[in-house]
This record gives C-alpha cells, structure tokens and sequence, in this order.
C-alpha cells in the first residue's frame, strides 16, 4: 500500500462471512448471521455475469465498507459495472470514496465494461464524498426512491 492507498480491496466469500458481520449487523441491525451468509452466498458468482461482494479494509484487515457489484445490461445493449453500498463507517477526509472509485475503475477495466454505476446509502452524502467524486468523472444521473408496498387485505368470498 501506498501513502495514498490505506485501504486495501478484500473479496468477501460465503467462507468470510463471520468476518464482516459486525459491520453489517451495524449498518442493518434486523439481519441474522444465517440472512447474511445466504444473502453473500446468493450475491457470489463467476461467470458470464460476475457478481460478488467485497470490502475495503484497513492495514488490520478491519472493515470499513461493504459493496455489491454486478455487471448490468441496459436497454441500448452496453454494459456497466453496478456498485452498490451495503455498508460503511464514515470518516473524516475521502479515502474510502478514493479507495472504492479506484477498485472501481480497475474492476470495470478489467471486465472490459466502459460504463460503472455506483449506488450510495442516503447517509452517504457528504460534501466531501460529491466533490470526490466529481473530480473522478462521476455525476448524478439518477434518483432511486424506497416505500413500502400497501398490501390490500385478501377478498372475502
């Protein structure tokens, strides 16, 4: 690692659950070690479409975010690469956001994919890590919207 590269990019398998699990437990308090080690082993493939999960961990080897990734077609037929934040601790400075665009950037490149989407939890959005990314290249280019669904009662017959 360089001055400049404190983290280090660490592919989590179905093996390596137990070791990121209480950085999940943190940021998503309802999910059991069982739902984890499912969701990993469902979110870890190879392949014509590869998907997986990785962290970014300091010198120690601790977590300190959790993505998802996943290659993507759109409508027009090109690919991207899809990342997406499970969690992550915020510290000051942006050195995990410049951790994860260069992972980024070296995954896409290396799966031949000129395209890469990044995903952000709300609590994400900080002043610092817009500006980071912008100077990388990156802008908004969509809003994602959560609500629950409104289940209507069964019909009585």
């Amino acid at each position: 690692m360089t001055g400049v590269d404190i983290f280090e990019v660490a592919r989590i398998t179905p093996a390596g659950a137990d070791a990121v699990f209480g950085l999940v437990a943190m940021a998503h308090p309802d999910v059991t070690p069982e739902g984890w080690a499912a969701f990993l082993r469902e979110n870890s493939q190879d392949g014509a479409r590869p998907r997986g999960i990785f962290a970014l961990r300091d010198a120690r080897g601790m977590p300190h975010a959790l993505f998802t990734f996943r290659v993507t077609q759109s409508i027009a037929g090109t690919a991207a690469l899809e990342i997406s934040e499970l969690a992550m601790l915020r510290l000051p400075g942006t050195h995990l956001v410049d951790a994860l665009l260069r992972f980024a950037n070296r995954l896409a490149v290396e799966l031949d994919l000129p395209r890469i989407a990044i995903s952000f939890e709300r609590s994400a959005a900080w002043p610092q890590d817009h500006d980071a990314l912008q100077r990388s290249g990156f802008q908004v280019d969509r809003v994602m919207v959560l609500g629950r669904a409104r289940f209507e009662p069964a019909p009585h017959g």
